[in-house]
C-alpha cells in the first residue's frame, strides 16, 4: 500500500512538472506571437500618426488593421493565431468569440477596477492540446486621440471613425483604463 501511494505521488509530481513545462512553452510561443502582432499594429499606427495625423490614421485603421492582423497571422506556425478582443469594441471582428473570452475580459476589467496588478499573460487550457493565452491591453496616452472622451478625442478623426463604425463602443477611455486583450489561440 505504501509503495502504491508513493507511486501515485511520484506520478502526480511528474505530471505537474510536465504541465508546468508545457505552460512555459505555450507562454513563450504566445508571447512571441502577441508581441509580433502588437508591434506591427502599434508601429503602423504610430508611424501614420506622426507622418499623416489623426484623421488619416483613423482611416488607415479602418482600412488596414484587420488586413495587418491577417497578414501577421499568416506568418505564424500552423495552430497559432492572435487577435485583439474587447467588450467595448470598435470593429465587430474584435468582439470576443466565446463565453470564455467574455469571462476573461470581465475578470481582467474587474482587477483593474479593484486596482489589482494584472498578470502579463494568462494561460487557459481549453483541452489537452488547445490553449488560449491572454495579454491585457491598457489605454496609453496616445490612444486617447481616438479612444478618449469627447474633450480629448480628435474631432476630425472621430468623424471618420463614426462614419466607418456607426456602432463604436471604444470611446470614453482615460489613460490606464482596461481596453481589452490580445488572445493567442494555440492548438498543438
Amino acid at each position: 500500500m505504501k509503495k502504491r501511494i508513493i507511486g501515485v505521488i511520484v506520478l502526480l509530481a511528474v505530471s505537474l512538472s510536465l504541465q508546468a513545462n508545457d505552460n512555459k512553452e505555450i507562454k513563450m510561443e504566445a508571447k512571441k506571437a502577441i508581441m509580433k502582432l502588437g508591434k506591427t499594429l502599434k508601429g503602423e499606427v504610430v508611424k501614420h500618426m506622426k507622418t499623416q495625423g489623426a484623421q488619416s490614421t483613423a482611416y488607415f485603421c479602418y482600412k488596414s488593421a484587420t488586413k495587418l492582423t491577417e497578414k501577421v497571422n499568416s506568418t505564424y506556425p500552423k495552430g497559432i493565431s492572435v487577435k485583439r478582443i474587447s467588450l467595448k469594441n470598435r470593429n465587430k471582428d474584435n468582439y470576443p468569440a466565446s463565453k470564455d473570452e467574455i469571462e476573461m475580459l470581465k475578470k481582467l476589467e474587474q482587477k483593474v477596477k479593484n486596482k489589482e496588478k494584472l498578470p502579463k499573460l494568462i494561460v487557459e487550457k481549453i483541452s489537452s492540446n488547445h490553449y488560449k493565452v491572454y495579454k491585457p491591453i491598457l489605454v496609453g496616452k496616445k490612444c486617447i486621440v481616438c479612444h478618449g472622451d469627447a474633450k480629448h478625442r480628435n474631432k476630425k478623426a472621430y468623424k471618420i471613425i463614426k462614419e466607418k463604425y456607426p456602432n463604436d463602443k471604444a470611446i470614453g477611455y482615460k489613460v490606464g483604463d482596461f481596453r481589452g486583450a490580445f488572445v493567442a489561440d494555440i492548438v498543438k
